[in-house]
């Protein structure tokens, strides 16, 4: 079987730093070690090919980034390897990239799949069905699932995944408080500048995409132990999470703004990254994130926006070294068993194989 996969973007230097094209990426790697060929196609500022353990990547120039959206990019190459591919997958599924990607598999008799990150841009899917053209959506969540309005349609998967299993941490836990996210109102990193108490080291990674919220945030740190990392390489990465005593995913439904989400967190693969290396998480409890944090078990929820409790939650963890190490070990044996990115693989092959199958 040979597969190919879409992203708006990569995920690293040559992309957008985002759990969305990180998820692309990893999925896709995980793919390609059960299929006899898987390649991502991704837009990017210049031309580029390689591989990546099993994963044959390609980076290609737009020929437009549609109504200037840096998120709605339609690349150079699409056609040709759509052609090449026996079952194509799309992430992100309203631009223009997965609109026509559906169309020249529907042309081609090439069954297409859609995974929606969340976001999108103006296409055709504002104004038509593009789904009806699909094999099927693959969800990164239940909560994908129902916010899709597809709950129990045959046609779809509940992916998950998120991680390689637990994993050791690198380095020695410093009881730091940690945010791991774009620095946007939903985001909810307010939250937890706001709750911080004056022992606490909070550290921020993440890079900023609105001035306004970024000059917010460093207000509401003066005067507190707050370190701001904007950009992270995986190594980087790495070692804040082996600093970390607990990681705050404070997503919200309404920021400080008033603007409304519906979907602040499709997945949470922060919270995974965190539960894999035994960080328990103080999270929010909103969207999908109940489904990854199991309160009192391996982290511990708190109302969406309510500051208060989430001061009340992340002390709790710190004060206990005993309540922190039982959650630590439960959050490690959840993803285990659910969100590891071969279970998710095996669940994306087996719709692609159901689909190929059909189509014989």
């Amino acid at each position: 079987m040979k597969v190919l996969f879409t992203s708006p973007a990569l995920f690293g230097a040559a992309g957008v730093y985002g759990g969305g094209e990180r998820y692309a990426h990893r999925l896709a790697t995980a793919v390609a070690a059960r299929v006899e060929r898987a390649t991502l196609l991704a837009a990017a500022d210049h031309d580029d090919e390689w591989t990546d353990g099993p994963l044959r990547v390609v980076a290609r120039r737009p020929w437009t980034w549609v109504r200037g959206q840096r998120s709605n990019p339609l690349p150079r190459g699409l056609v040709r390897e759509v052609a090449a591919a026996d079952v194509v997958h799309c992430f992100q599924q309203h631009i223009v990239t997965t609109s026509l990607a559906i169309l020249v598999g529907l042309a081609l008799r090439k069954p297409v799949f859609a995974t929606d990150l969340g976001g999108g841009g103006w296409d055709l899917s504002a104004y038509v069905d593009t789904t009806r053209w699909c094999a099927g959506l693959l969800h990164l969540s239940r909560y994908a699932q129902e916010v899709a309005g597809r709950a129990g349609n045959p046609a779809d998967a509940v992916l998950l995944g998120g991680t390689d299993g637990p994993v050791a941490r690198l380095g020695e836990d410093h009881g730091q408080v940690l945010y791991v996210g774009r620095l946007l109102p939903h985001k909810g990193a307010d939250l937890l500048i706001e709750a911080a108490e004056p022992h606490w080291d909070v550290v921020i990674v993440g890079a900023p995409h609105d001035q306004q919220y970024e000059a917010e945030l460093r207000r509401l740190a003066a005067g507190k132990r707050v370190t701001f990392l904007p950009l992270a390489d995986d190594a980087a990465l790495e070692s804040a999470y082996a600093a970390a005593a607990v990681v705050v995913v404070p997503s919200r439904w309404r920021d400080r703004y008033g603007t409304e989400s519906r979907v602040p967190e499709l997945l949470g693969l922060v919270a995974l990254e965190a539960a894999a290396r035994g960080i328990p998480v103080v999270a929010s409890d909103v969207a999908s994130l109940p489904e990854i944090v199991e309160d009192g078990v391996t982290g511990l929820l708190f109302p969406s926006g309510d500051v208060t409790a989430l001061r009340a939650r992340v002390n709790a963890l710190l004060a206990d070294p005993a309540r922190h190490h039982a959650m630590a070990h439960g959050a490690q044996a959840r993803v285990s068993e659910r969100f590891t990115w071969a279970r998710a693989a095996s669940v994306a092959v087996g719709a692609y194989e159901r689909t190929l199958r059909g189509v014989a």
